[in-house]
Protein backbone atom coordinates (compact mmCIF):
# COMPACT_ATOMS: atom_id res chain seq x y z
CA UNK A 1 0.00 0.00 0.00
CA UNK A 2 1.31 3.43 -0.91
CA UNK A 3 1.53 6.45 1.39
CA UNK A 4 -1.12 9.18 1.02
CA UNK A 5 -0.09 11.87 -1.45
CA UNK A 6 -0.30 14.54 1.26
CA UNK A 7 0.45 13.64 4.87
CA UNK A 8 1.04 15.88 7.90
CA UNK A 9 4.82 16.27 8.15
CA UNK A 10 6.74 18.12 10.85
CA UNK A 11 10.13 19.67 10.09
CA UNK A 12 13.07 19.32 12.47
CA UNK A 13 16.45 21.03 12.71
CA UNK A 14 18.97 19.98 15.36
CA UNK A 15 21.77 22.36 16.25
CA UNK A 16 24.10 22.85 19.20
CA UNK A 17 25.38 26.33 19.97
CA UNK A 18 24.54 29.80 18.63
CA UNK A 19 22.30 29.85 15.57
CA UNK A 20 24.35 30.78 12.46
CA UNK A 21 23.08 32.81 9.52
CA UNK A 22 22.96 29.86 7.16
CA UNK A 23 20.64 27.94 9.49
CA UNK A 24 18.29 30.94 9.61
CA UNK A 25 18.34 31.03 5.79
CA UNK A 26 17.38 27.36 5.68
CA UNK A 27 14.58 27.74 8.22
CA UNK A 28 13.13 30.78 6.47
CA UNK A 29 13.20 28.96 3.14
CA UNK A 30 11.41 25.99 4.71
CA UNK A 31 8.79 28.30 6.21
CA UNK A 32 8.14 29.96 2.83
CA UNK A 33 7.33 26.59 1.25
CA UNK A 34 5.51 25.30 4.34
CA UNK A 35 3.48 28.20 5.74
CA UNK A 36 1.33 26.07 8.04
CA UNK A 37 3.72 23.25 8.98
CA UNK A 38 5.15 22.75 12.43
CA UNK A 39 8.88 23.54 12.37
CA UNK A 40 11.03 22.65 15.37
CA UNK A 41 14.59 23.49 16.32
CA UNK A 42 16.06 21.08 18.85
CA UNK A 43 18.86 23.05 20.41
CA UNK A 44 20.21 25.10 23.28
CA UNK A 45 20.16 28.69 21.99
CA UNK A 46 17.33 31.09 21.33
CA UNK A 47 17.26 33.68 18.56
CA UNK A 48 14.71 36.43 18.01
CA UNK A 49 14.26 35.22 14.43
CA UNK A 50 12.64 32.01 15.67
CA UNK A 51 9.47 33.87 16.59
CA UNK A 52 9.41 35.64 13.23
CA UNK A 53 9.74 32.31 11.42
CA UNK A 54 7.28 30.56 13.77
CA UNK A 55 9.91 27.98 14.72
CA UNK A 56 9.46 26.24 18.07
CA UNK A 57 12.60 25.68 20.15
CA UNK A 58 12.80 22.33 21.95
CA UNK A 59 15.66 22.52 24.49
CA UNK A 60 17.85 19.43 24.69
CA UNK A 61 17.46 19.22 28.45
CA UNK A 62 13.66 18.99 28.24
CA UNK A 63 13.82 15.69 26.35
CA UNK A 64 14.08 12.27 28.05
CA UNK A 65 17.70 11.11 28.16
CA UNK A 66 17.57 7.42 29.12
CA UNK A 67 18.28 5.99 25.66
CA UNK A 68 20.80 8.71 24.93
CA UNK A 69 22.63 8.05 28.19
CA UNK A 70 22.72 4.33 27.39
CA UNK A 71 24.29 5.14 24.03
CA UNK A 72 26.90 7.46 25.59
CA UNK A 73 28.03 4.66 27.90
CA UNK A 74 28.96 2.54 24.88
CA UNK A 75 30.25 5.24 22.52
CA UNK A 76 33.82 4.78 21.28
CA UNK A 77 35.39 7.70 19.44
CA UNK A 78 36.68 6.34 16.12
CA UNK A 79 37.18 9.42 14.01
CA UNK A 80 39.70 12.10 13.09
CA UNK A 81 37.00 14.71 13.75
CA UNK A 82 36.81 16.30 17.21
CA UNK A 83 35.05 13.98 19.63
CA UNK A 84 32.30 16.44 20.71
CA UNK A 85 31.36 17.02 17.06
CA UNK A 86 31.30 13.35 16.09
CA UNK A 87 29.47 12.29 19.23
CA UNK A 88 26.80 14.94 18.68
CA UNK A 89 26.21 13.62 15.15
CA UNK A 90 25.10 10.38 16.82
CA UNK A 91 23.27 12.10 19.69
CA UNK A 92 21.01 14.12 17.40
CA UNK A 93 19.05 11.01 16.40
CA UNK A 94 18.19 10.28 20.03
CA UNK A 95 17.03 13.88 20.48
CA UNK A 96 14.92 13.58 17.32
CA UNK A 97 13.36 10.32 18.48
CA UNK A 98 12.32 11.81 21.82
CA UNK A 99 11.00 15.00 20.21
CA UNK A 100 8.91 13.01 17.72
CA UNK A 101 7.30 11.16 20.61
CA UNK A 102 6.81 14.34 22.65
CA UNK A 103 4.95 16.28 19.94
CA UNK A 104 3.40 13.18 18.32
CA UNK A 105 4.65 13.68 14.79
CA UNK A 106 3.15 11.41 12.17
CA UNK A 107 6.10 12.02 9.84
CA UNK A 108 9.34 13.73 10.88
CA UNK A 109 11.48 15.45 8.26
CA UNK A 110 15.02 16.07 9.45
CA UNK A 111 17.02 18.79 7.67
CA UNK A 112 20.68 19.50 8.25
CA UNK A 113 21.42 23.13 9.01
CA UNK A 114 23.23 23.43 5.65
CA UNK A 115 20.40 21.91 3.60
CA UNK A 116 17.72 24.04 1.93
CA UNK A 117 14.40 22.52 0.87
CA UNK A 118 12.19 23.87 -1.92
CA UNK A 119 8.94 21.94 -1.65
CA UNK A 120 5.88 21.30 0.50
CA UNK A 121 6.98 18.76 3.12
CA UNK A 122 3.51 17.20 3.18
CA UNK A 123 4.10 15.92 -0.36
CA UNK A 124 7.27 14.06 0.60
CA UNK A 125 5.93 10.91 2.32
CA UNK A 126 4.23 9.87 -0.93
CA UNK A 127 7.53 10.19 -2.81
CA UNK A 128 10.12 9.24 -0.22
CA UNK A 129 8.22 6.46 1.56
CA UNK A 130 6.19 5.13 -1.40
CA UNK A 131 5.66 1.57 -0.19
CA UNK A 132 5.10 2.20 3.51
CA UNK A 133 8.78 2.28 4.33
CA UNK A 134 9.66 3.79 7.69
CA UNK A 135 12.87 5.68 6.87
CA UNK A 136 14.28 7.76 4.05
CA UNK A 137 17.84 9.04 3.72
CA UNK A 138 20.38 9.25 0.93
CA UNK A 139 22.82 6.62 -0.37
CA UNK A 140 25.62 5.79 2.02
CA UNK A 141 23.50 6.98 4.94
CA UNK A 142 23.50 10.63 3.83
CA UNK A 143 21.18 12.33 6.35
CA UNK A 144 20.93 15.95 5.18
CA UNK A 145 17.29 15.34 4.23
CA UNK A 146 15.83 12.38 6.08
CA UNK A 147 12.22 11.37 6.66
CA UNK A 148 11.01 9.04 9.40
CA UNK A 149 7.88 7.57 10.84
CA UNK A 150 7.92 7.32 14.67
CA UNK A 151 8.57 3.59 14.33
CA UNK A 152 11.44 4.22 11.94
CA UNK A 153 13.41 6.65 14.08
CA UNK A 154 12.85 4.45 17.16
CA UNK A 155 14.18 1.42 15.30
CA UNK A 156 17.22 3.36 14.09
CA UNK A 157 18.13 4.57 17.57
CA UNK A 158 17.69 1.04 18.94
CA UNK A 159 20.47 -0.07 16.60
CA UNK A 160 22.58 3.00 17.29
CA UNK A 161 22.35 2.44 21.03
CA UNK A 162 24.16 -0.88 20.74
CA UNK A 163 26.21 -0.53 17.55
CA UNK A 164 29.54 -0.10 19.37
CA UNK A 165 29.01 -3.47 21.06
CA UNK A 166 28.31 -5.32 17.81
CA UNK A 167 30.63 -7.44 15.71
CA UNK A 168 29.90 -5.02 12.85
CA UNK A 169 31.83 -2.28 14.63
CA UNK A 170 34.73 -4.61 15.47
CA UNK A 171 34.91 -5.75 11.86
CA UNK A 172 34.92 -2.11 10.73
CA UNK A 173 37.87 -1.29 12.99
CA UNK A 174 39.78 -4.46 12.11
CA UNK A 175 39.27 -3.95 8.38
CA UNK A 176 41.61 -0.97 8.40
CA UNK A 177 39.02 1.52 7.15
CA UNK A 178 40.49 4.95 6.53
CA UNK A 179 37.02 6.45 6.82
CA UNK A 180 35.70 7.86 10.06
CA UNK A 181 33.14 5.76 11.88
CA UNK A 182 30.28 8.25 11.99
CA UNK A 183 26.50 8.20 12.19
CA UNK A 184 26.32 7.85 8.39
CA UNK A 185 28.04 4.47 8.70
CA UNK A 186 25.32 3.34 11.09
CA UNK A 187 22.52 4.65 8.85
CA UNK A 188 24.08 2.80 5.92
CA UNK A 189 24.33 -0.39 8.01
CA UNK A 190 20.72 0.03 9.12
CA UNK A 191 19.60 0.26 5.48
CA UNK A 192 21.44 -2.97 4.64
CA UNK A 193 19.88 -4.75 7.61
CA UNK A 194 16.37 -3.46 6.81
CA UNK A 195 16.05 -3.01 3.04
CA UNK A 196 12.26 -3.20 3.12
CA UNK A 197 12.06 -0.41 5.71
CA UNK A 198 14.40 2.11 4.04
CA UNK A 199 14.05 4.08 0.80
CA UNK A 200 17.12 5.86 -0.61
CA UNK A 201 16.24 7.03 -4.10
CA UNK A 202 17.53 10.52 -4.99
CA UNK A 203 16.56 10.85 -8.67
CA UNK A 204 13.20 10.70 -10.46
CA UNK A 205 12.26 11.66 -14.03
CA UNK A 206 11.03 15.08 -12.87
CA UNK A 207 13.10 15.92 -9.77
CA UNK A 208 16.36 15.25 -7.94
CA UNK A 209 17.53 15.64 -4.34
CA UNK A 210 20.98 17.19 -4.42
CA UNK A 211 23.47 15.31 -2.26
CA UNK A 212 26.21 17.92 -2.12
CA UNK A 213 26.74 21.16 -3.99
CA UNK A 214 30.51 20.55 -3.98
CA UNK A 215 30.24 17.64 -6.45
CA UNK A 216 29.06 17.72 -10.06
CA UNK A 217 27.11 14.42 -9.90
CA UNK A 218 26.39 14.79 -13.62
CA UNK A 219 25.22 18.42 -13.49
CA UNK A 220 26.86 21.61 -14.74
CA UNK A 221 29.10 23.51 -12.32
CA UNK A 222 30.46 27.04 -12.10
CA UNK A 223 33.97 27.52 -13.49
CA UNK A 224 36.72 27.90 -10.90
CA UNK A 225 39.03 25.96 -8.62
CA UNK A 226 36.31 24.83 -6.22
CA UNK A 227 33.41 22.81 -7.55
CA UNK A 228 29.96 24.32 -7.04
CA UNK A 229 26.88 23.23 -8.95
CA UNK A 230 25.42 25.93 -11.16
CA UNK A 231 21.78 26.56 -10.34
CA UNK A 232 19.23 28.05 -12.71
CA UNK A 233 16.51 29.75 -10.68
CA UNK A 234 12.95 29.87 -11.96
CA UNK A 235 9.88 31.49 -10.48
CA UNK A 236 7.08 29.12 -9.51
CA UNK A 237 3.99 30.09 -7.51
CA UNK A 238 5.71 33.22 -6.28
CA UNK A 239 8.83 31.39 -5.04
CA UNK A 240 12.31 30.79 -6.45
CA UNK A 241 12.93 27.13 -7.27
CA UNK A 242 16.35 25.67 -8.19
CA UNK A 243 16.93 23.80 -11.44
CA UNK A 244 20.08 21.79 -12.20
CA UNK A 245 21.24 21.28 -15.79
CA UNK A 246 22.37 17.81 -16.88
CA UNK A 247 25.84 17.90 -18.42
CA UNK A 248 25.05 15.33 -21.11
CA UNK A 249 21.61 16.47 -22.24
CA UNK A 250 21.28 20.10 -21.13
CA UNK A 251 17.94 19.18 -19.56
CA UNK A 252 16.88 21.20 -16.53
CA UNK A 253 15.79 19.12 -13.52
CA UNK A 254 14.03 20.58 -10.49
CA UNK A 255 15.90 20.00 -7.22
CA UNK A 256 13.79 19.45 -4.12
CA UNK A 257 16.76 20.39 -1.94
CA UNK A 258 20.28 21.80 -2.16
CA UNK A 259 22.94 20.61 0.26
CA UNK A 260 25.68 23.18 0.89
CA UNK A 261 27.97 20.73 2.65
CA UNK A 262 31.13 21.85 4.43
CA UNK A 263 32.67 25.10 3.23
CA UNK A 264 29.99 25.45 0.54
CA UNK A 265 27.56 26.65 3.21
CA UNK A 266 29.28 30.02 2.75
CA UNK A 267 27.29 30.31 -0.47
CA UNK A 268 23.88 29.85 1.15
CA UNK A 269 21.57 32.83 0.74
CA UNK A 270 18.03 33.85 1.70
CA UNK A 271 16.83 32.67 -1.71
CA UNK A 272 13.23 33.07 -0.59
CA UNK A 273 11.97 35.49 2.03
CA UNK A 274 8.75 35.67 3.99
CA UNK A 275 6.38 38.31 2.60
CA UNK A 276 8.53 38.70 -0.53
CA UNK A 277 7.69 41.57 -2.86
CA UNK A 278 7.29 40.50 -6.48
CA UNK A 279 9.78 43.12 -7.67
CA UNK A 280 12.47 42.00 -5.22
CA UNK A 281 11.88 38.37 -6.17
CA UNK A 282 12.39 39.09 -9.86
CA UNK A 283 15.52 41.16 -9.25
CA UNK A 284 16.93 38.45 -6.98
CA UNK A 285 16.25 35.80 -9.62
CA UNK A 286 18.04 37.81 -12.33
CA UNK A 287 21.00 38.44 -10.05
CA UNK A 288 21.32 34.79 -8.94
CA UNK A 289 21.20 33.55 -12.53
CA UNK A 290 23.74 36.06 -13.83
CA UNK A 291 26.39 36.19 -11.12
CA UNK A 292 28.55 33.40 -9.75
CA UNK A 293 27.88 33.01 -6.00
CA UNK A 294 30.39 34.69 -3.72
CA UNK A 295 31.40 34.02 -0.13
CA UNK A 296 29.63 36.74 1.86
CA UNK A 297 30.07 35.56 5.44
CA UNK A 298 32.26 33.49 7.72
CA UNK A 299 31.01 30.30 9.31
Amino acid sequence: MKQPINSPTDLYYIHYGPIPSYLLYSMENSRVFNPTARIFLIGNNRNSALDRLDVTLIPFEELPQADHDAFLRTYIHTSSNPEPFERFCFSRWFYLNEAVKAVRSRFALHLDSDCMMFTDACSLPGRLLPERQQCYFGPGGAPQLALFTPEGIQSLTNLMKEVFTLQYYNDWVNSGHNLNFCDMAVLDYYAKLNPAMVHQRIRWPDVVIDQTMSLSEGFEVWSGKKTLKQVTWIEENGHLVPMLKEQNTGKLISSLALHYKGSRKRYMRPFNRLHDKWFRLKVRRLWLNMAKPINRFKM
